[in-house]
């Protein structure tokens, strides 16, 4: 037989499937049996130039030797995507294949497809009508038969633009790596509309590694990579799978993000040692507009700016947590992640567990800006969840910086975790949540405390959390503390903190929490120190068996020392069976200079219950100790049942300077207990 000769124009490389250049290539038919030799650069990707800061680019094939089409909707058959994937699974190893679509509608199995076992790009964006950025036009209806796997052999495969709904395990499996998937509705059929997988949306396995589950290669603002939603088990799952990027997906939502669409678990879960994973990213700026993102206004000194970071993810509408890390996984950072809200940020959209969960998996990070950034700029908004913002349970070494937990992405409005801000409990050691200025976080508006550490967690830190406020700004009042310790471990520290416009207290130490140091941070006053922000009971309180704690000490920063000023209760209270605490280098009632008024409404300082061995001051540092001034009440009360206290040292309704009165309006010093010690104070 003659070979005949003819031009077929097909893709050729470009910036994407729906504007790619053309180019003529040959096609040799001979007998009735085409051979394609085709040499087609297929971009997977959104348009766009190099990737943004914080985004890995894909490994993926780039050029096919083998182009199959699907000119059937049916399950089997010729022209059929079942065809097309056997024909491309029958290539050489690591030989490159791609799939396109001249069809549009639902495909509906009624046997499973089989697995792909070569590098396959199934390419659902190719088909007719499909519209950069919209909704797929291909849908696969597993029909509760098995969704879509990528077995050994399929890496660098991608799935782009299908719909895979229906299966009676999950929609995807990822056995081989790395695998892209972009531009898909996982859960939901061409309506958006919940069409669940039984298991996982996205499964990677411990075979599987590197996968971009999502791809914004400009950081385009606004865009969505994935929907993935309305799954019998979690959104994603990575089992043992490591070095991951999940970035600019929807999970748990319809497709415009303002509904929930929940996936039956948790919306990512990173397991089994799964390690190294990015969820998210650091681009924090619209190129369309040239604004970036910063939602303090350079810390109130300019008018705000509030953009999406592009690359996070919204996690919001789970019926479990919106993230949990657990079982041995490390090294994970989350960027830029909208959890619990809508993809404003600003109004609740409820995972009904914890927003994000780490449970026995250690060196784990949250981080929204690096020490040259204005603060916040690319936070996670981890808000608006049924359970708490954060749990860290019996897990080491976590870095929490930059973040908002019950606050809107706005900072000026509230979108409450129904529990705890952050909860650190169980055994977990060396928390670091926030840093220097700019590192810190927001924990306000939240149904319980802005912070609680429980259990026998260690070596824990808060430095520059605004707890009870919005950052350097407002009120925000969490439901009960700013920060409460009742752990048992040791070692744990308050520092450069404003807790202030709480319901309750703005730091509170209870049960039989030992070990803790308070220094130096603001309860009651604004984040300057100068105008009040009050909180409703006491500025600090010591309750309880608490034993063994400072409040106060030589750190300096921006807080120059202790200042518990404002509140409606004490200053400072000691209650219960509380012992052997200290309380130095702290003002009481005025300013943080010292100079104003700005008293405490109950009184300054109060030792209550049957306290005992507290000492309010010592001999042993110039005067004052303390200063405790222009509170509405005495100055220090010490009632019927305490015993074996000190006060001394103290300056008590005199200014800073100790030239100037600022009286208290009751007592200096009122002493009804018994084996107390009063020495050494100015009045």
């Amino acid at each position: 037989m003659i070979p005949f000769m003819t031009r077929l124009r097909y893709p050729l490389t470009g910036s994407s499937l729906d504007n790619a250049a053309r180019s003529k290539v040959t096609l040799r038919i001979a007998g009735g049996a085409a051979c394609l030799a085709i040499c087609a650069a297929v971009a997977a990707l959104p348009p766009g130039g190099a990737p943004a800061r914080g985004h890995r680019t894909s490994a993926v094939t780039t050029a096919f030797r083998r182009v199959f089409v699907v000119t059937s909707l049916a399950s089997s058959g010729r022209g059929t995507l079942r065809s097309a994937m056997t024909q491309a699974n029958a290539g050489p190893p690591g030989a490159g294949a791609a799939i396109r679509f001249r069809v549009r509608g639902m495909i509906t199995l009624f046997s499973p497809l089989p697995a792909v076992i070569r590098p396959v790009t199934i390419d659902g964006t190719s088909a007719p009508g499909y519209r950069f950025g919209g909704a797929p036009v291909v849908a696969i209806n597993c029909n509760m038969l098995g969704g879509l796997r990528f077995a050994a052999g399929s890496a660098r495969s991608q799935l782009l633009g299908l719909a895979v709904d229906n299966a009676g395990g999950n929609g995807v499996t990822l056995d081989a790596g790395p695998i892209t998937v972009n531009r898909d509705y996982i859960g939901l059929n061409l309506r958006g509309q919940q069409a669940g997988n039984r298991g996982d949306g996205v499964y990677a396995s411990p075979a599987s590694s590197g996968n971009l589950i999502g791809v914004n290669r400009t950081a385009a603002t606004g865009f969505v990579a994935n929907v993935i939603s309305g799954n019998g088990r979690d959104g994603i799952e990575l089992y043992g799978s490591s070095g991951n990027t999940v970035e600019s997906n929807r999970i748990g939502t319809d497709p415009t993000g303002q509904l929930a669409i929940d996936n039956l678990g948790s919306g990512i879960v990173i397991t089994r040692r799964s390690d190294r994973n990015e969820i998210g990213g650091t681009a924090f700026a619209d190129h369309a507009t040239g604004q970036v993102n910063n939602p303090t206004g350079d810390k109130g000194t300019v008018t705000p700016v509030f953009v999406v970071p592009p690359l996070g993810n919204q996690i919001s509408g789970n019926s479990r947590d919106g993230m949990l890390i657990s079982d041995g996984s490390r090294g994970n950072v989350l960027n830029g992640n909208f959890i619990g809200t809508t993809p404003d940020g600003d109004a609740p959209l409820a995972n009904l567990g914890d927003g994000v969960a780490i449970v026995r998996a250690n060196n784990n990070q949250l981080i929204g800006c690096k020490f040259v950034n204005n603060p916040f700029v690319y936070y996670n908004v981890i808000s608006g969840n049924r359970g708490n913002g954060l749990r860290i349970t019996d897990a080491n070494n976590s870095v929490v910086q930059g973040n908002f937990f019950g606050s809107a992405a706005n900072n000026a409005s509230i979108v409450r975790n129904r529990l705890d801000g952050i909860l650190i409990n169980g055994t977990s050691g060396n928390t670091q949540v926030g840093g220097v200025i700019p590192l810190g976080n927001v924990s306000a508006g939240n149904g319980r405390n802005g912070i609680e550490v429980a259990g026998r967690s260690r070596g824990f830190t808060t430095f520059n959390t605004f707890g009870g406020l919005h950052a350097f700004g407002g009120a925000a009042p969490n439901g009960n503390d700013g920060v409460l310790i009742t752990s048992t471990g040791g070692d744990n520290l308050v520092r450069t903190n404003v807790m202030s416009g709480n319901r309750h207290n703005g730091i509170e130490l209870a049960g039989r929490a030992s070990g803790v140091t308070v220094d130096p941070d603001i309860a009651g006053l604004d984040s300057d120190g100068q105008a009040l922000l009050p909180n409703g009971g006491d500025g600090v309180l010591v309750r309880g068996r608490a034993h063994d704690n400072v409040i106060g000490g030589t750190r300096r920063s921006v807080i120059r020392q202790n200042t518990f000023s404002g509140n409606r209760g004490y200053g400072l209270a000691i209650t219960g069976r509380a012992h052997d605490n200290q309380v130095i280098d702290s003002y009481i009632g005025t300013n943080i200079l010292g100079l104003t008024a700005l008293g405490n409404g109950r009184g300054g300082v109060l030792v209550a219950g049957t306290a005992y061995r507290n000492s309010i001051g010592t001999l042993g540092t110039k005067p004052p100790s303390n200063l405790i001034s222009a509170n509405r009440g005495n100055g220090v009360t010490l009632l019927r049942f305490t015993s074996f206290n000190r006060v001394v040292k103290n300056f008590i309704g005199l200014d800073a300077t100790g030239r100037r009165r600022l009286p208290n309006a009751g007592r200096p010093v009122l002493n009804l207990g018994h084996h107390n010690v009063i020495r050494a104070n100015r009045t």
